[in-house]
């Protein structure tokens, strides 16, 4: 058994009337929600604008939904902006992004032509007084872009001669996938340059952004189904950006480990901060029955760790307005001290939480420990968020690392030459040795650290990033969370380093984590080390307790621990 110290015996739940549509993540009214568009702080308020299939429009012919926050946080719906209504756009408007031009707020998007070619076209607020911004008008000189023809436009950045540059996503067979760029003197006018930046990890790419964080200029886009960045240099002369250390399409360079895509990003200047949000499509099959698809993530703040390699995100401060005070309770120094495969928590219920959880453990330990969300009283339906570590990860005998691999490398006869490649090549992360096939198709490579998965046929390591640090799993495992085979049940997970010096030391990890009826959001919220997105669709309408779990606990004399845990309901953010 497990010792809970109860604090705090208010307990208040919001329920809604569809019990898997989320109440605090940002959705249309009804059907299809797709990719963010510009969001954009204007007047004192927040834009949000969004790819939107409403029932009445045919499923290829996206408009633009819109509505708008004072805090990024409550928001209210307005008309749609944009519809698909000229020939340069009547089959679709597409992805694009808000620019300020002397602080008037200017929509660029892709439009799908009558003959379905992507095209880039502007539209301007039809009245600047209106703090709503509802009604919009579209350029007289549309399209403005004709070639080449992708999609995707980004806010556009400007240079010390105040030209302005803009990228969208593209690609060719010799490149591979790029963010081509181009320039202009009066946001009308457009001239191609060049891709700004390519390689040839996905053959295209869409959803580019380009932006500074803390004086360092980051990189964005949406390839192979997931949304990667990286840190780098543009040349002021050749215009061509240049990494400082890994490439997008690397999977140690991922925004969210989770279901992520088509990310937008913009600057609020209300608080100072580069935000980010991304868009999370369902992962069954029940959306359209349901009668609402899509989502919004929560509104991350983006910043950069202290060496300046990484991009790090954390949930912004004003979601914490949505925590109801009367629902708080909390638990401290509970100790997991026996193996158990499930224990309810007392008292805690709710499908529409925000749970705060610092854990305590020992290094340099065989672990794997957690808690669940959206269980059933008895755990035949859950949801299990959990850690797991392993004494010696650089050489991890009967595990797998699967996924992930950029190359097979050839005439490798032992595990050691495998792991001796990876050590030599600057993009591996991990690698995986599996005796069970052939020579030449033996030994991969990854690009990123997957999650480990027991193998007796192979040895897996993850190469050492510093002395005295060990990589750290936390996953979302979906096994049990939805009985629909046609459900997604794969995991998700993240990887951190933590510190391991001493046999004995214990190490401390901060989960901030909330559950909106079926979208599940992660966060390390201190230093934004972990973001894991997940969608879970219980079919149990008794699906709301939460329970602990620890597998493998640890062999010596220490426990896991938590050492706090706040539990609160969050209200709905709709107005």
């Amino acid at each position: 058994m497990f010792l809970f110290t109860y604090i705090i015996v208010i307990l208040g739940i919001t329920f809604a009337d569809d019990p898997l549509r989320p109440q605090y993540h940002l959705m249309p009214p009804q059907n299809w929600l797709n990719d963010p568009n510009g969001p954009v702080y204007y007047n004192g308020y927040f834009h949000m604008f969004y790819q939107y299939y409403p029932n009445t429009t045919p499923a290829n012919q996206k408009q633009w939904g819109h509505c708008y926050s004072k805090d990024m946080v409550h928001w209210i719906h307005l008309p749609v902006a944009l519809v698909p209504d000229q020939p340069y756009d009547i089959n679709g408007v597409w992805t694009g992004s808000i620019t300020l031009v002397n602080e008037i707020p200017i929509i660029t998007y892709t439009g799908i032509t009558n003959t379905n070619k992507q095209v880039q076209c502007q539209a301007r607020p039809a009245n600047l007084s209106d703090p709503t911004l509802t009604n919009w008008t579209k350029s007289l000189l549309n399209p403005v872009i004709t070639n080449p023809d992708g999609r995707d436009p980004s806010t556009a950045f400007q240079d010390d001669q105040n030209n302005h540059y803009l990228i969208y996503g593209y690609g060719t067979a010799d490149l591979g996938g790029q963010a081509v760029l181009f320039t202009s003197t009066d946001f009308l006018n457009w001239t191609y340059l060049h891709p700004i930046h390519s390689n040839h990890y996905d053959t295209f790419w869409e959803c580019p952004d380009i932006f500074n964080v803390s004086q360092h200029v980051v990189l964005k886009a949406s390839l192979n189904g997931r949304d990667f960045w990286t840190i780098g240099n543009v040349d002021p002369n050749k215009l061509i950006f240049t990494p400082l250390n890994h490439d997008l399409g690397e999977y140690i360079q991922l925004i969210d480990n989770g279901k992520f895509y088509a990310s937008k990003t913009f600057y609020d200047p209300a608080n100072d901060q580069q935000i980010v949000v991304g868009w999370v499509a369902e992962d069954d099959n029940q959306g359209e029955q349901r009668g609402w698809q899509g989502l919004l993530t929560l509104p991350r703040t983006v910043f950069v760790s202290d060496d300046s390699l990484e991009l790090r995100t954390r949930p912004i401060e004003a979601l914490k307005s949505l925590r109801d005070p009367n629902s708080h309770q909390q638990y401290l120094d509970v100790r997991l001290g026996i193996e158990t495969s499930f224990e309810l928590i007392p008292n805690l219920i709710g499908n529409q939480i925000e749970v705060l959880i610092n854990w305590q453990f020992p290094t340099k330990q065989n672990l794997d420990f957690g808690f669940t969300v959206l269980s059933t009283l008895d755990g035949a339906q859950r949801t299990s968020i959990g850690i797991s570590t392993l004494t010696n990860a650089s050489l991890m005998l009967n595990w797998d690392l699967p996924g992930w691999d950029y190359f097979s490398v050839p005439h490798v006869n032992f595990w050691l030459d495998c792991q001796t490649a990876c050590n030599r090549d600057n993009r591996c992360q991990a690698w995986t040795y599996d005796a069970s096939r052939k020579l030449n198709d033996n030994c991969f490579l990854k690009s990123g650290i997957p999650l480990k998965t027991g193998n007796w046929l192979c040895i897996s390591g993850v190469k050492q990033q510093e002395k005295d640090q060990q990589p750290v799993w936390i996953y979302i495992d979906r096994v049990l969370s939805q009985r629909n085979p046609d459900a997604a049940h794969s995991p998700y997970h993240d990887v951190i380093w933590m510190e391991s010096s001493a046999e004995n030391a214990l190490s401390s990890l901060e989960l901030d984590i909330f559950v909106d009826h079926s979208v599940i959001e992660i966060f390390e919220p201190r230093n934004g080390r972990v973001a894991i997105t997940g969608r879970v669709y219980p079919e149990e309408e008794t699906a709301k307790y939460l329970s602990v779990y620890a597998r493998h606990i640890p062999t010596n004399n220490e426990s896991i621990v938590i050492k706090t845990l706040d539990f609160w309901t969050l209200d709905s953010i709709w107005n």
